[in-house]
C-alpha cells in the first residue's frame, strides 16, 4: 500500500533518519567510537540553548542539542534538527528541506512553510510528508513508548558528540 503516495526515493529519505537514529542507539560498537559532528560556515549550533535564526538570514543547517530550533519571519534554513528540543517556525519562516525534532515538536505557524519532510520521533513517531500526508506509528514494547527509548538513548549518544568547525559531516 503507498502511505505516501509518492515513490521509493522520498520514503527512502524520510526514513533514512529514524533507521539512522535506530542504528546508532542499537549498535553497540557505535556507542563505544567517538562522536564528532562538523560544523559548516552556514551551519549554526546550539549546546543547551535555542538556536535562533533571524528574519533575512539564510543558512544551510540549524541544529540545537538540549535547546529549540527557532526561524523568525523571514528566516530560511534548508535543515532544521532539534535534538531534546522542538523545531519552531514563526509566520514567514521558512525550511527549504527537512525538519526533525527528536523529543519534541515540530510547531509550524500559519504562513511558514516546510517544503520537505518532517519528522518527530516523541509520543510516538510522526512524519509528514513532502505532499502533506501524514503517517503516525505509536509503538510500545512492555509498556514502553519506543520513541521515548529511542530519544533517550539517541540524546544520551547526541551529548558526548564532538562538535568542531569543518564542512558540515557527521561522523559516528
Amino acid at each position: 500500500m503507498d502511505v505516501f503516495g509518492g515513490s521509493l526515493p522520498w520514503r527512502w529519505l524520510v526514513v533514512r533518519p529514524l533507521l539512522v537514529s535506530l542504528a546508532m542507539v542499537l549498535s553497540v560498537p557505535a556507542a563505544a567510537e567517538e562522536c564528532v559532528v562538523t560544523i559548516g560556515p552556514h551551519d549554526r549550533l546550539g549546546r543547551g540553548r535555542p538556536v535562533v535564526v533571524e528574519a533575512g538570514e539564510s543558512l544551510e543547517n540549524a541544529l540545537a542539542l538540549d535547546g529549540d530550533v527557532i526561524l523568525r519571519r523571514g528566516a530560511r534554513v534548508k535543515s532544521a534538527v532539534a535534538v531534546n528540543g522542538n523545531v519552531i517556525l514563526e509566520p514567514g519562516a521558512k525550511v527549504t528541506g527537512s525538519a526533525a525534532s527528536f523529543g519534541g515538536q515540530i510547531r509550524v505557524a500559519e504562513g511558514a512553510k516546510v517544503s520537505g519532510s518532517r519528522l518527530q520521533l516523541s509520543d510516538g513517531v510522526k512524519i509528514r510528508s513532502e505532499n502533506g500526508k501524514d503517517l503516525n506509528l505509536a509503538l510500545s514494547v512492555a509498556g514502553e513508548d519506543v520513541s521515548s527509548l529511542l530519544v533517550a538513548k539517541l540524546v544520551e549518544k547526541a551529548r558526548t558528540c564532538r562538535f568542531e568547525a569543518g564542512n558540515g559531516e557527521i561522523k559516528l
